[in-house]
């Protein structure tokens, strides 16, 4: 199979433990195809799964019952617009959704598009909360955004002001928090933002943010790995990518290029890391230009465990309150291409697989692929790397 060439259709497959037979496929329903799976996000009550397919732009629902539906995008990348219906709008190579919780809005980080855009759940129709677009003309502007220069096509401005008046620059991750702040990579600016959704000021991170406004949270904008033990908006940050939040708050980055996790401190804006990944040795100037990113996914469990994905080393890792390191699932090597990570209710794992177009659930020590096509992997449970020393390979 060529990564990136093929389009599976995809079959929502009965659970099955690893080896076992998947069934008869002329039993399953036939689902609509994706071409690049991408982004992840968990509804926690109803259990639904919602995935964005880069290939086509759109956004797609997966009710527990298995039947998947389209729920956004109309299957061609572009931006017609906000104010029309989800099917109705076009996305552009989305990376990353967001599901508030309490609210049920949809955000999706619209990485071509330069914006943030949200869902709602009572009409479905779409607005974009953060980034005016592009102001680089479109001729400037690489065609793969996995380049140097098509990082220096985006620009940054507008800290301080509105949230929609911000250009970002590549966002390719966002995070909607229980309390109404927004997270967003800023990736190709190496910062993380914020946006106030609520009616009154507050004081994030160390930073004052007003009703409706963005400011940056983390990094200075230049590329780099540093900063750790001090305040997160003085750090140096290398393509930023998915976020999450912990039950105290606190901000989890995956700092891509710099092979890392890094942790904002809720209350003080002190910014520490907590994992290294499979090649952390590797300069952030270096995997920029050959695209290397070990760490992609991250997730937090109801016991506040963390959860994260290694495409290097093929494998989704489990650390402990207490920073103990277990390999909880693993492939031979070029099998899988492991990107997001989320949890659902009962702390089901789910994991994105680009080199197969799937997503993978594991609970316990039994292995699903909850949608596309199963590889057979090896699996791993038992191998550990100890506590993070803060030490690299």
């Amino acid at each position: 199979m060529t990564r990136g060439l093929a389009v599976l259709s995809l079959v929502l497959l009965a659970p099955f433990a690893p080896g076992s037979s998947s069934g008869n496929s002329a039993d399953k329903p036939l689902e609509p195809s994706i071409s690049h799976v991408a982004g992840i996000s968990v509804d926690l009550t109803n259990g639904v799964l919602y995935l964005t397919d880069q290939g086509s732009s759109s956004i797609f629902r997966i009710a527990t019952a298995g039947l998947m539906k389209p729920f956004a995008g109309t299957g061609s990348s572009g931006f017609n617009g906000d104010g029309q219906t989800a099917l109705q709008t076009q996305f552009n190579h989305p990376t990353a959704i967001s599901l508030d919780q309490r609210t049920q809005e949809l955000f999706v980080a619209d990485t071509r598009n330069y914006r943030i855009r949200a869902i709602s759940p009572k009409d479905s129709t779409v607005r974009t909360v953060a980034g005016s677009g592009i102001s680089t003309p479109p001729r400037e502007i690489p065609y793969d955004p996995h380049t140097p220069a098509a990082l220096a096509a985006g620009k940054f401005k507008g800290d301080g002001g509105p949230a929609t008046d911000a250009e970002l620059n590549l966002p390719s991750g966002v995070c909607a928090d229980p309390v109404g702040i927004l997270f967003i990579a800023d990736s190709g600016n190496h910062r993380v933002r914020a946006v106030n959704r609520g009616t009154s000021p507050v004081i994030l991170m160390g930073v004052d943010i007003n009703p409706g406004e963005i400011q940056t949270i983390a990094g200075n904008g230049r590329m780099g790995y540093s900063g750790d033990g001090d305040k997160a908006t003085l750090a140096q940050l290398a393509f930023p990518t998915e976020l999450k939040v912990d039950a105290a708050g606190n901000l989890l980055v995956v700092d891509s290029f710099n092979q890392r996790i890094r942790k904002v401190d809720r209350q003080s804006g002190i910014i520490q890391t907590i994992v290294a990944g499979y090649i952390a040795d590797v300069p952030a100037q270096r995997a920029l230009t050959q695209w290397a990113t070990s760490i992609v996914g991250v997730g937090i469990t109801m016991n506040q465990e963390i959860i994260y994905s290694d495409r290097v080393d093929n494998s989704v890792h489990r650390m402990s309150r207490g920073g103990s390191d277990q390999i909880i699932y693993r492939t031979q090597p070029h099998q899988a291409e492991f990107a997001q990570v989320e949890l659902g209710p009962d702390d089901q794992i789910y994991v994105a697989d680009v080199h197969w177009n799937r997503v993978i659930r594991i609970q316990g020590t039994r292995i699903q692929t909850y949608v596309g096509s199963e590889p057979k992997p090896v699996l791993s449970f038992s191998q550990s790397k100890g506590p993070f020393s803060g030490k690299t390979h």
